[in-house]
């Protein structure tokens, strides 16, 4: 969603753009679900004339070529901020950080993105994110918690039927 792409690239500046005026950075997304993300903050910070470097990091490395995990130019010295689509338990963004720091070896920047923390009601903790995940500050725009999972429970907390019907046309 286009709009959607926007909104995120916006949120995400808001948040960044004092930060990067300070200390700039690159972003990194992680495949296969950050390099959307990625874009909408790269086509923001065009928009806003911030020269913003862009890669990505694959969960497993090319077919060809030897120990290939990165896809885009890396900037050399820069700081890198790691960006996804959900900070949760599996160990995508560890692993990112991981290849980051050992293969091209550079700094992290002390904060990392997501869209959606997956923390809130009805998630055990061995499925949330945890706050010493990469020893770094995650910054994110929603949590489990900020969505409804049915119009019923849609109902109850805001008073009102839902103005959507669940099926996607």
């Amino acid at each position: 969603n286009p709009e959607f792409s926007r909104r995120v690239g916006l949120l995400f500046w808001d948040h960044f753009l004092p930060v990067y005026r300070q200390q700039p950075f690159q972003v990194c997304a992680c495949d296969p679900s950050g390099p959307p993300i990625g874009a909408a903050i790269q086509a923001q910070a065009t928009r806003l004339d911030v020269p913003l470097n862009l890669f990505v990091v694959r969960r497993e490395p090319k077919g060809i070529g030897t120990d290939n995990f990165f896809d885009g130019r890396v900037l050399p010295e820069l700081p890198v901020l790691i960006v996804d689509d959900i900070a949760a338990s599996s160990p995508f963004m560890l692993n990112a950080s991981a290849r980051i720091q050992v293969k091209l070896r550079l700094p992290l920047h002390r904060n990392y993105f997501t869209v959606v923390n997956k923390v809130g009601h009805g998630f055990s903790k061995e499925a949330q994110h945890t706050d010493s995940y990469l020893d770094n500050e995650l910054v994110t725009l929603f949590t489990m918690n900020n969505f409804t999972k049915s119009a019923g429970e849609f109902k109850t907390r805001y008073g009102q039927s839902p103005k959507w019907t669940g099926v996607v046309k």
